[in-house]
């Protein structure tokens, strides 16, 4: 994506957002009939029943599929990590992501084990965006420069596309985030992460969260600020790879907080920009299941995972392959 010499980085991103492509509702009614005539009971199958349709109605066409599953991570580290809110700091987010590199983390183990391929993208993980407490995290232009980078995850064309955060400090990022974008309290947007069963660290946490906010008060009035101002290169990265894969007819499943308050944006500048993403799996965390409310997204799986890297929406993929075999392939009423 390139930006145009006339206009600044965030305009030609508006301009995605505003132009989303619909679903498909021709392959939704084909969908809905199809799913009246399986010889099973009305309702029978549940919400596997509605994944199926959900799924027609973003991939077009009469059978559903799911050939090449990508699990997208995006791997950053935020200053505020050294400002005791985090159990992990920059070499720890470093070692975190080596993992995954190596192919020793959950996230590859669980991606494996659902057939999906699965693509690291490192966000200057060596230089952690600045405090946000007393800068932006981002000018524009880098911001919607990751933004675009991000979009290339799309060339090895996914036909479902999960998206996962790995970093030190992303889930304070992503709570200043939420503060800024639906108000509340600091604390509540702090029991995320890494500090959760710690009092001293969660305290910290939404000292830092209250703090980034009220530095930048008066600025995040427009989403798109927000995210530069208070989020991170790896909740960038996950924005532009949902816009890139909604102007690909891709269905996204996402995990995590971090990641939801990435969607978040999206969806504050335009609610529909995300109707085609789903919540893999949810938290054990009640911010992260305010944003999912916030966002209108019942997670397809609730299994206590706290990791957010992708782990959860890779689990997911069966549950949707279940759902599509079942549509596709049941039989039909005599």
């Amino acid at each position: 994506m390139a930006f145009a010499e006339d206009s600044a980085p965030f305009d030609d991103l508006r301009t995605l957002i505003a132009n989303c492509p619909a679903a498909d509702e021709d392959a939704r009614a084909r969908a809905l009939l199809r799913q009246d005539q399986i010889a099973l009971s009305a309702g029978g199958l549940g919400r596997l029943g509605e994944l199926a349709v959900w799924m027609a109605a973003w991939q077009g066409g009469d059978a559903p599929h799911i050939n090449r599953p990508m699990v997208a991570v995006f791997a950053s580290s935020h200053a505020i990590a050294a400002k005791g809110v985090s159990r992990y700091d920059s070499a720890r987010a470093r070692d975190m992501t080596d993992h995954v590199l190596g192919g020793t983390a959950a996230v590859n183990k669980i991606a494996a084990a659902a057939g999906s391929g699965l693509k690291v993208f490192e966000l200057a993980l060596e230089e952690p965006t600045p405090d946000i407490t007393q800068s932006a995290a981002m000018a524009e232009r880098e911001c919607a420069g990751i933004m675009a980078y991000a979009m290339q995850v799309l060339e090895e064309t996914p036909d479902v596309l999960c998206l996962g955060v790995v970093g030190a400090g992303s889930t304070t990022a992503a709570g200043a985030m939420a503060l800024a974008l639906y108000g509340g309290t600091p604390a509540f947007w702090a029991v995320a992460g890494s500090a959760v069963d710690d009092p001293d660290m969660l305290a910290a946490k939404a000292e830092i969260i209250a703090a980034a906010v009220d530095h930048h008060s008066g600025n995040l009035d427009d989403p798109m600020e927000v995210l530069r101002r208070l989020g991170g290169r790896e909740m960038a990265g996950v924005a532009g790879a949902i816009l890139a894969a909604r102007h690909q007819n891709v269905p996204v499943i996402l995990d995590g907080f971090a990641s939801c308050a990435a969607a978040a944006v999206l969806h504050r500048i335009a609610p529909a920009s995300i109707d085609h993403c789903l919540a893999g799996s949810v938290t054990p965390r009640d911010s992260h299941r305010a944003i999912l409310d916030r966002l209108g997204k019942q997670p397809i799986l609730d299994l206590g995972l706290g990791l957010g890297d992708g782990s959860g929406a890779a689990l997911a993929i069966n549950v949707l392959r279940a759902a599509i075999t079942c549509h596709n392939d049941l039989g039909q009423k005599a």
